[in-house]
């Protein structure tokens, strides 16, 4: 048989369709595996382009990282997954402008770091946009230092609690809140804070200086209402902390107090408690019976002294003389936040004191003021009715009075009633 013969034979037909259909399917799953290691290696590739990733070949990096003194943060990597690529993008994102950030492909291990002066720090943390940020200032901080001789922190170091003096703060617990404060005659400004409060922790240095510098004036406490139960917390009204109440001085019953919801920084807190404390301190109007009594109050202060001498019991009877002092005691009252003391006499019981001011035989009632620290004094002319008071000592504090000058003033006679 010739080859022609054969080449045209029904099995051979057969035979080279199989070898065809072989070929096709085997170029077809050549070409198949082809296209899929170019996708892999496609998809192992990062992609930043549109981003504010820059994206570095080797001479890029050697001229604009290694040679350079800014600061870069350098991904060198060989393939990144598609997380560390959005954390790297934007973490680009938030360092614009400030810190740059690069990718360089480099077929090895992937690493981060910060450059800066050709020198590299690696990141040690978790593919995280916040974490690579603080950790590039970190570095810029620390380069910072360096450069004008200070020791930066370390990594996660936290910078320690000031001092602060707080030995003029008194402490109160909820065992000795009410003795304490609703049986003292002085005034108080008191702090009802919680410790793991933030707001109170920044109040602390103000509150520690505010009571130094009220110190005579103004007792300043502090006391933890957070504990469970906690009486404090109820009792005063504490919904939130720091809670400050201001405990004027005098006598006190429950809820005799004022909230303070102003801004919580000490020039602010002492102007408060200063002007809170003339505004609710109580009428200070006592019989005089003794030296030490018009020392303390009179020539001691820096205010006015107004004494009223009122007619001996003899020729004026209980009635009488109450009488006079609930007139007098009820026109100074809207007057308590002046620089004023108040006392009254009977009439000879301060005979030395009346002769030295030309009150005696004057008639009574009669009302003396006096200026221990300018040592003039001034008496007041008329009869003793509200209208005429309230002249008197208004144009006493406007400067509006006629006054005279004295000298030492005698000493005062012990009373006993």
């Amino acid at each position: 048989m010739k080859i022609e013969d054969i080449l045209t034979t029904t099995s051979f037909s057969l035979y080279s369709q199989n070898i065809k259909s072989f070929l096709e399917q085997y170029f077809y799953h050549t070409l198949m595996k082809a296209i899929f290691f170019a996708l892999l290696i496609a998809l192992s590739l990062a992609n930043f382009s549109g981003t504010d990733v820059h994206e570095l070949t080797q001479d890029d990096f050697n001229a604009k990282v290694q040679d350079q003194k800014t600061f870069w943060v350098i991904v060198e990597y060989s393939n990144l997954s598609s997380e560390q690529t959005t954390q790297v993008t934007l973490a680009a994102e938030a360092l614009k402008g400030m810190i740059n950030v690069g990718v360089l492909s480099n077929g090895a291990s992937t690493t981060l770091r910060v450059y800066s002066n050709g020198q590299a720090i690696e990141y040690p943390g978790e593919w995280d946009a916040q974490e690579i940020v603080n950790f590039a200032f970190d570095q810029v901080r620390d380069f910072a230092f360096k450069r004008v001789g200070k020791v930066p922190k370390k990594q996660g170091e936290k910078t320690p609690e000031p001092q602060i003096d707080e030995s003029d703060v008194i402490v109160l617990t909820d065992d000795n809140l009410d003795e304490t404060i609703l049986n003292s005659k002085e005034a108080w400004f008191v702090e009802f804070y919680a410790p793991w409060c933030g707001h109170c922790k920044k109040l602390a240095p103000e509150w520690a200086k505010l009571a130094t510098a009220l110190k005579g004036e103004v007792k300043v406490a502090k006391i933890d209402a957070s504990v469970e139960g906690s009486k404090a917390k109820g009792k005063y009204k504490v919904e939130g902390f720091p809670t400050i109440r201001f405990f004027g001085a005098g006598e006190k019953v429950d809820g005799d107090f004022e909230s303070f919801d102003g801004a919580r920084d000490f020039n602010t807190l002492l102007s408060y408690a200063r002007e809170t404390n003339r505004r609710l301190k109580p009428l200070f109007f006592e019989q005089l019976v003794n030296q030490q009594q018009f020392t303390d109050n009179c020539l001691k202060s820096t205010g006015i002294c107004v004494l009223l001498f009122v007619p001996h019991i003899y020729d004026c009877d209980q009635e009488c003389r109450d009488a006079y002092l609930n007139t007098y005691r009820e026109t100074v009252k809207p007057l308590k936040s002046k620089p004023l003391v108040h006392f009254w006499s009977q009439a000879g019981d301060q005979y030395e004191l009346e002769e030295q001011f030309g009150l005696s035989g004057a008639g009574y009632p009669s009302v003396l003021a006096l200026s221990p620290k300018k040592q003039l004094f001034s008496k007041m002319r008329g009869s003793l009715t509200s209208a005429n008071v309230d002249r008197f000592l208004n144009n006493l504090l406007n400067g509006k009075e006629q006054v005279s000058r004295f000298g030492s003033i005698v000493p005062i006679e012990e009373v006993k009633n």
